[in-house]
């Protein structure tokens, strides 16, 4: 004959002689937090602290100008000398330019048309230095960091600098080409005519870069050239850092009203 299994005990509470049950589980223990589970836990709070900061900035295409070549290049390379030479090339053209215009006689009957033309492409000539503008925003908006070497290893910060400094040069003479042959203006059409033989200039550096992109020249300069196409910087995350392009273009502009101002009605 089976005998059949005794039942499991039931665990009493204290009130069991009252003929109680109770089913209540032991209360569990608690879990104490080591000095190494806490680094622990303090390691990933930073990591996601960090991780959280790197996908919160935002990183921007570079200008495609012959400028970031520079930028991109290794010292002493072709591509640094290649930009190098478009640099002095368009420094020299710039120079020539506002030597004949210094010649010309600043005019003084100038009809209310020319003045009033005058007057309204001020902000245009600043606008149209996208040299300068890009200098601004560059200022202003992007940071150098080192990531960018493990693209670009010879991409380092003092040559960052030096190709946004080269570019703030060029379109400072670009500008103040712009703003002589303004004032020696004293016809409409001859102003408007000037400004777009001026245009040209301007795009020199992009043209140089386009010429490389493109292979018509070494494969080294091609390289670099579809590296600069590609390669991105950081945003920087200060406001007032990222405010510095709209005053340095509204500062710009109220320097030229001034001084045209000055010559034409002093």
């Amino acid at each position: 004959m089976e005998v059949p299994p005794s039942p499991t005990p039931k665990r009493l509470s204290p009130g069991a002689d009252n003929g109680e049950i109770s089913n209540q589980q032991p209360p569990a223990k608690d879990v104490e937090i080591g000095a190494g589970d806490s680094s622990a836990v303090s390691s990933v709070k930073s990591l996601t602290a960090a991780s959280t900061q790197q996908r919160s900035d935002e990183w921007v295409e570079i200008n495609d100008d012959v400028y970031n070549m520079f930028f991109l290049s290794r010292f002493g390379g072709q591509a640094f000398w290649y930009a190098a030479y478009i640099f002095v090339l368009k420094m020299t053209l710039y120079v020539f330019l506002a030597m004949d215009a210094f010649d010309v006689e600043q005019p003084t009957d100038v009809s209310v048309e020319v003045l009033v033309t005058q007057f309204f492409m001020l902000p245009v000539a600043v606008a149209m230095q996208d040299d300068l503008i890009a200098t601004y925003y560059l200022v202003a908006n992007i940071k150098y960091s080192p990531l960018v070497k493990m693209q670009c290893p010879d991409a380092t910060k003092w040559k960052f600098h030096a190709a946004n400094l080269f570019r703030g040069i060029d379109g400072m003479f670009s500008l103040l080409v712009n703003f002589v042959i303004l004032l020696k203006a004293t016809e409409v059409l001859s102003l408007f005519l000037n400004f777009a033989a001026l245009q040209f200039l301007q795009t020199i550096d992009n043209i140089a870069l386009r010429l490389c992109a493109e292979g018509y020249l070494s494969d080294r300069l091609e390289l670099v050239a579809n590296q600069v196409t590609s390669v991105k910087l950081p945003n920087k995350n200060n406001q007032l850092y990222r405010s510095m392009d709209s005053i340095l273009f509204l500062s710009t502009f109220a320097a030229l009203l001034i001084g045209w101002a000055m010559i034409s009605f002093g």
